[in-house]
């Protein structure tokens, strides 16, 4: 462990679960590796949540939340920023964490993670503008997609300052008891589909409901589990139809019930119209599922791609999905990849130039293997 005198010091300022978005969940896992290693990390949670936590502080309003930046840079908090980069207020946060970050000894950073930054910034030449500035105020931004990096580099920002790193860490991936019900859905399924879902039509709820009608038009064992703050509604099955039935929508899940949920499916969806790099597609290929997603954002090459909006295509997809073996990717060759563990690159970033005993990394299941649930072992899908 370092000292507490040389230990780095970080500010996050992001969301903070709940709810459990992509976003949320990075920043809480980048706390617990900076605390795990002796450092101090406090996050300034600026998502829906605001609710009490160890080391996490409410934004507030306005004057609180300048007055909890300023002090942290006084004392010395590398401020780290995680942000959409697709609005005019994710740049106006960017923008103060920037300046108050030259109070601070470490140069500020951020991360951009939306892959609608890009089409929004180049809807403005002024966006454009404002966002050169703000981007070369950083000591290192952060983009977790080359479609992200490349739109910086278009608004005048300096190609020597970003980084693309996904927001996605091997290190802590680590499935915990799956969510009640889970047993009997996971008896009846014949492929068990599963598919995150968050408000908004960006993550193509429509999309997937239709098609999985026709799938199960087709296949009448089929099932599909549902997971995220956009399956709280029981209305969000309605495109299904008749299928309806066969779908079940377990809300919002703490992470490790949502990952049990991913590894104890036969295949993971994610039918998104825009997406940066989906940390849920990730962890998906690492848990050895099959994964079929749009072709929108930064796809890992084991993704099975379709048109995004295409209902028929995704359909025809998921048919063929259900009948595949996944190819997953090896924590031993994950370490030839640098980038692979964001929370390793990133503990480099802020200070330790060699992180320190690192996290086990867990096995990865075996092909078409789902995780078990208590109880008898979980059937397959029809095609293995």
């Amino acid at each position: 462990m370092a000292s507490q005198e040389s230990a780095p010091k970080v500010l996050l300022v992001g969301d903070f679960p709940p709810p459990h978005g992509g976003v949320a969940v990075h920043v809480e896992i980048v706390q617990r590796a900076v605390r795990g290693r002796g450092g101090r990390c406090s996050v300034l949670d600026i998502g829906k949540g605001q609710l009490p936590a160890d080391g996490v502080l409410p934004a507030g309003g306005y004057f609180g939340f300048t007055g909890q930046l300023l002090a942290h840079a006084a004392r010395g908090y590398r401020i780290h920023v995680h942000t959409s980069g697709a609005n005019a207020k994710s740049w106006a946060l960017a923008a103060l964490c920037a300046g108050a970050g030259r109070l601070a000894r470490a140069p500020p950073m951020v991360t951009f993670h939306s892959g609608l930054g890009p089409g929004w910034l180049a809807a403005d030449p002024v966006r454009a503008r404002i966002a050169g500035a703000v981007g070369n105020a950083f000591g290192t931004i952060l983009a977790v997609s080359e479609e992200i990096r490349d739109a910086l580099i278009s608004c005048g920002v300096s190609r020597e300052r970003i980084e693309v790193l996904p927001a996605f860490s091997r290190s802590f991936l680590e499935p915990g008891a799956p969510p009640p019900g889970f047993r009997d859905l996971r008896e009846q399924a014949a492929p068990l589909y599963c598919a995150m879902l968050a408000p908004g039509p960006v993550y193509g709820a429509e999309v997937l409901l239709s098609a999985f009608a026709r799938v199960h038009a087709q296949n009448p064992r089929s099932r599909l589990a549902l997971y995220g703050p956009g399956t709280s509604q029981l209305e969000v099955v309605r495109p299904c139809g008749a299928a309806a039935p066969a779908v079940t929508a377990f809300g919002e899940l703490h992470r490790p019930a949502a990952l049990a949920l991913i590894a104890g499916s036969d295949v993971f969806v994610r039918p998104t119209l825009a997406d940066g790099d989906s940390v849920s597609v990730r962890e998906a290929i690492a848990l050895g599922r099959v994964v079929v997603a749009s072709s929108v954002g930064t796809r890992p090459p084991e993704v099975r791609l379709v048109p995004p909006a295409d209902a028929g295509a995704l359909a025809a997809a998921l048919l063929e999905a259900a009948q595949a073996t996944p190819a997953i990717r090896l924590a031993a060759d994950a370490e030839a990849e640098p980038s692979a563990d964001s929370v390793q690159r990133l503990l480099a970033l802020y200070g330790w130039a060699q992180p320190r005993e690192p996290a086990p990394r867990p096995k990865p299941l075996r092909p078409q293997q789902p995780v078990q649930v208590e109880g008898p072992a979980c059937a397959a899908s029809a095609a293995s």
